[in-house]
């Protein structure tokens, strides 16, 4: 039968033996070359089609974890995302025992758009949750004082609606004995664990690829290509991990082998944490409202 083959897991493998039936989509008949390729206009690259739809493992090595990045499309000069009523802020943390921490920021609207609008990576070692933290809070405040990266909201206050965590934070204990869940909630900031898991955050990364992407939008009489994720101009560590970051070469024995390659990718992981979170824009909950019903039984 086409599309239909017989495997059996190698004797050196867990599960040694066992029969595998692997079913590629030529065994559909409604697969038709019109279908196919209406399907694979979906696909944000032609690796993502062949790793996931051709059953090639291999087809993502040395290949850029998103090669749908562009900085002339994808890169925007930083803009006011601090308020509420137009925008939702969620903020992760990417901890690690010997390698600085890093802290990303996106921010979404309710046309489903959004920016990675901060980032903190000092590359400094040694520095301590206390520090960490205390920073967060100052780029967070109202302070007139905030970089470059955080130019856009000098003098305000930003209300973040979610934080999310590496589970790693967990494990590790930081500088004050405790882990580091445990320390940063002793400062101030409290933190959700990350919903992590090989399926979950490959699921996070196709939808980021395909908000890298170019889409049509009708502006006035206008039809324009633009994408729903982009980047402010000063975050320069998230931009350089978007053009950096690889799969390793060689062959992958199986799909968990396709780990993205370390150039660095901390802030891409805060990003992917916060992804794995089914981000959106939540609108704020309305206090002190001056409406009176007049008709108790209908509400007006």
């Amino acid at each position: 039968m086409q599309g239909v083959s017989l495997r059996q897991i190698p004797d050196h493998l867990p599960g040694a033996g066992i029969k595998v039936v692997r079913l590629h989509y030529s065994a559909d008949p409604r697969m038709t070359p019109d279908a196919v390729k209406a399907i694979r206009k979906t696909y944000s690259s032609d690796a993502r089609w062949r790793r996931e739809m051709e059953i090639e493992y291999e087809a993502l090595e040395g290949e850029l974890l998103y090669p749908e990045f562009n900085f002339e499309r994808n890169v925007c000069e930083s803009f006011d995302v601090s308020d509420p009523e137009f925008w939702t802020i969620y903020q992760a943390c990417d901890p690690h025992g010997r390698t600085p921490h890093a802290h990303v920021w996106r921010a979404f609207n309710s046309d489903g758009d959004h920016v990675v609008c901060g980032e903190l990576w000092p590359n400094i070692h040694g520095l301590t949750v206390r520090e960490y933290a205390e920073s967060v809070l100052w780029l967070e405040s109202d302070s007139e004082d905030k970089p470059q990266p955080f130019e856009w909201c000098r003098g305000k206050n930003l209300k973040i609606y979610y934080r999310t965590m590496d589970t790693h934070g967990s494990a590790v204990n930081s500088d004050e004995g405790v882990d580091i869940f445990e320390s940063y909630r002793r400062h101030g900031l409290i933190y959700q664990s990350a919903l992590k898991g090989s399926i979950r955050l490959e699921t996070a990364r196709d939808r980021i690829a395909d908000a890298l992407l170019p889409k049509e939008w009708q502006i006035g009489d206008r039809i324009v290509q633009l994408p729903r994720m982009r980047v402010f101009e000063f975050c320069s560590e998230t931009i350089a991990e978007f053009q950096n970051v690889r799969f390793p070469e060689g062959d992958a024995e199986r799909p968990s082998d396709e780990k993205p390659m370390t150039y660095r990718k901390h802030c891409l992981d805060g990003i992917h944490y916060i992804e794995t979170a089914r981000p959106r824009f939540v609108t704020p909950k309305k206090r002190g409202s001056k409406f009176k019903v007049l008709n108790k039984g209908t509400g007006y």
